[in-house]
């Protein structure tokens, strides 16, 4: 009973206690999970420092500790973000980087060295190529005092190595492209650095780059030796190879003569260290920007991009591509295109394109242009050409070095990295130095190249000379040998001959009377000028100059046309017969068709005439030739003209000229649309005079000096403008006795046609 009583006393107590304990237990969770939160942003804000010892190397990065706060707005001061430390990630926990956003860094530094030291920042290269293309840093001193970092550069102060005095020269008194800050001993600092990428090239990580800057500058000045002794070398092959240029100038040496001048260009604008300082001894080239990107980005890009253009169109050229490979060679027609497209899209405008999708697919292609050429060059190799095995090695070579930049692009770790920091080792790894052995090493053995080249080509020559001179014996002797009996039937030949020349004489004497004949008559003229002249001068009794005028039976406007045919003498003729029936076609009906519309089918009937539409054409023939339709009602002309002009005197003694097109007409080769001749509307006043005349006239050579040269159109315009006032058939007689004159005893060159008239 008493146990009954005592449990039933202490139930409502294990009741509580029970109770107590579960309430207890809850209000512990509570606690820790409360204080846990609220530890988070310690946790996060944890941050260790980078310890700098003796054995750091030269430059170096924290890849590990940094951490990030995105700043999308792009406003934050030093001040505002030194209080939002807690919203800042370690840099590993942030996604892919966006070049509209301005990052925040922080790090922590300290000097573990036993002495003061000074630092360089360097937020615009990291061992995976150009990161950040806009920067500021700010350090932060354990007092809590800050200080932002300037380099020379961002107050725009110039600083070239030409202005160093080396007598006075010291490191404290040498300026720093990027930003300089001192590490005391056993001192820990905070390095804040707001950073912005760009969308071409957009950074990939946060480690920045940082240079003991004492053994840097020691370091800087072998490297400027090899980038001299790189360029130096570039150079003299550079004064090599356009020294022969003033004696040799074949299309494959002129393009290795600029890849050359583009290879030095690259290699002393390189930012090998600290910059372009090798090309700062003539000239500062990062001042400013040049599109999006600073000038000295720029002009590495553009000598980049040349200089791999000039590459290919080099070996191209060297290989012959456009004769053996035209499919590939088309192909690296459109990749140099691709390459220009990048540059500009790149280099100029800012945008939201994946680089992947931009850039990749270009790179693999340029990949694939240069195998393409390693394999052009084994094909010409095994096909004779034993100059392609320079080709062969220069690719083999060229290729690796380019894998080598692509990976750098890419932002992947390449290589090169793989090799020591220390010695050559250091020198090498950089990518831009690896580019400049390649474009050196390659320049030496395409200088080989080229010049078994040429000594192949010349061998050839000699052998070929050697021939034709063994066989101009062998055929002398055997002309000597005829001699005698060609003597003999020449003698029975001659009268043939003589009968035969007389039967030609004839034959053209009649073919000129014929051909006079299918000149306009003057009832086609009557009426139609206020006077009217022509002159009409076959260098061969006939020729290939003709004048035609449209039929005086239609009312209205009428045609006016000169045309000069290919050659002279009989196939002159024949082809000046096909121009006048063409005319006289195009034109049967009604004189509507505009001038240049006539010419273009002009172009139709001869081309079609001629047979020269067709493939298997065994002639190339054609004229120039000009039209003009004259309405007399409205005092305008019409005018459209393929390499024969009009003169117009005005009334007031102005002499015009007006211009025409530089094409022919009924040639194989089609006009090209821009080439075609166009449509011309000449207002006239009555009494104004018009010349026309051919090429025979103009590029006679003669004059009363020594120097021989042709008749030209300023003498001609000299004359107009002399005899403005005279009639047509007068001022005609005037220019054929001043072109005699002028031609003195020199010997007609082509046929003569001259057409003068009043309105």
């Amino acid at each position: 009973m008493k146990n009954n009583l005592i449990a039933i006393f202490l139930k409502p107590v294990r009741f509580h206690w029970k109770l107590g304990f579960l309430h207890s237990a809850r209000l512990l969770l509570a606690l820790g999970t409360a204080f846990s939160i609220g530890l988070l942003p310690s946790m996060a804000r944890a941050q260790s420092a980078l310890e700098v010892g003796a054995n750091t190397t030269i430059y170096f990065s924290d890849t590990l500790n940094p951490l990030v706060w995105e700043d999308k707005e792009g406003n934050a001061t030093l001040e505002q973000v030194r209080k939002r430390l807690s919203d800042f990630k370690p840099a590993d926990t942030i996604g892919p980087i966006d070049p509209k956003s301005q990052y925040w860094v922080v790090q922590k530094l300290v000097n573990r060295i036993g002495e003061n030291r000074d630092f360089i920042v360097d937020a615009s290269r990291t061992d995976k190529g150009i990161n950040w293309v806009r920067y500021q840093h700010f350090v932060v001193y354990p007092d809590g005092s800050s200080r932002e970092l300037n380099g020379p550069y961002s107050q725009n102060v110039p600083l070239r190595m030409g202005d160093i005095d080396p007598y006075v020269f010291t490191l404290d008194t040498l300026l720093s492209r990027n930003p300089v800050f001192t590490l005391h001993k056993d001192s820990e600092v905070q390095l804040f650095s707001r950073l912005k990428s760009n969308s071409t090239y957009p950074a990939v990580h946060f480690a920045l780059r940082l240079y003991d800057r004492t053994t840097y500058l020691e370091l800087r000045k072998y490297g400027l030796y090899i980038e001299g002794i790189l360029a130096g070398l570039l150079f003299a092959l550079i004064i090599s190879t356009w020294n022969n240029l003033f004696y040799k100038r074949d299309a494959v040496s002129v393009i290795y003569g600029i890849w050359l001048v583009l290879g030095w260009l690259q290699i002393m604008t390189m930012p090998i260290h600290d910059g372009q300082r090798l090309f700062e001894f003539f000239w500062v080239l990062d001042q400013g920007n040049i599109g999006i990107l600073s000038a000295s980005a720029f002009w590495v890009g553009l000598f980049g991009y040349l200089q791999i253009i000039f590459y290919v169109l080099f070996c191209r050229a060297f290989l012959g591509t456009y004769r053996h490979f035209p499919r590939f060679h088309l192909l690296t027609n459109i990749w140099i295109g691709l390459q220009a497209v990048q540059f500009f899209i790149g280099y100029f405008f800012e945008h939201e394109l994946p680089p992947i999708l931009l850039f990749i697919p270009l790179f693999l292609l340029t990949t694939a242009v240069l195998i393409g050429l390693l394999i052009c060059s084994v094909v010409r190799y095994r096909r004779g050409l034993k100059a392609a095995r320079f080709a062969i090695i220069s690719l083999l070579f060229y290729l690796p070095f380019w894998l080598v930049f692509l990976l750098n692009l890419l932002n992947v770790v390449p290589i090169n990295n793989y090799l020591p920091s220390s010695g050559l080792g250091l020198f090498v790894k950089g990518s831009f130095i690896a580019q400049a052995f390649a474009i050196c090493f390659d320049a030496i053995i395409f200088n080989l190249g080229v010049q078994s080249r040429s000594r192949a080509i010349e061998k050839k020559l000699g052998v070929t000379v050697q021939a034709q001179k063994e066989a101009v014996e062998n055929q002398n002797k055997i002309l000597e040998s005829t001699v005698q009996e060609r003597t003999r039937e020449l003698q029975t030949q001659h009268q043939a001959l003589s009968d035969t020349h007389n039967l030609v004489v004839s034959s053209v004497n009649y073919a000129s009377r014929l051909q006079r004949g299918q000149l306009p008559r003057a009832q086609r003229i009557h009426n139609r000028f206020a006077s009217f002249a022509t002159l009409w001068e076959p260098r061969d009794t006939i020729g290939g100059d003709l004048w035609w005028v449209s039929s005086s039976q239609r009312a209205g406007p009428f045609i006016l046309a000169v045309a000069d045919c290919t050659g002279h003498g009989v196939p002159g003729a024949m082809l000046s017969l096909l121009v006048s029936n063409s005319m006289e076609r195009i034109y049967a009906n009604s004189t509507e068709e505009d001038p240049a519309k006539a010419l273009i089918s002009l172009d139709h009937f001869v081309r079609t005439g001629l047979n020269q539409d067709r493939p298997d054409s065994e002639s190339d023939d054609g004229c120039d030739a000009v039209v003009l339709r004259i309405d007399r009602e409205k005092q305008t002309i019409e005018f459209a003209g393929a390499k024969i002009g009009l003169f117009q005197m005005t009334t007031q003694g102005q002499v015009v000229r007006h211009a025409v097109a530089r094409c022919s007409l009924g040639y194989i080769d089609a006009i090209e649309q821009a080439d075609k001749p166009q449509l011309s509307t000449i207002s006239y006043a009555s009494g104004d005079l018009f010349v026309i005349v051919t090429d025979g006239f103009t590029d006679q050579i003669g004059g009363l000096s020594e120097k021989k040269i042709a008749y030209g159109y300023r003498r001609l315009e000299f004359l107009l403008q002399k005899n403005r006032d005279l009639d047509a058939p007068i001022l005609a007689q005037r220019m054929q006795a001043d072109f005699k004159q002028w031609q003195g005893t020199e010997v007609r060159r082509d046929d003569v046609t001259a057409v003068v008239f009043r309105l």
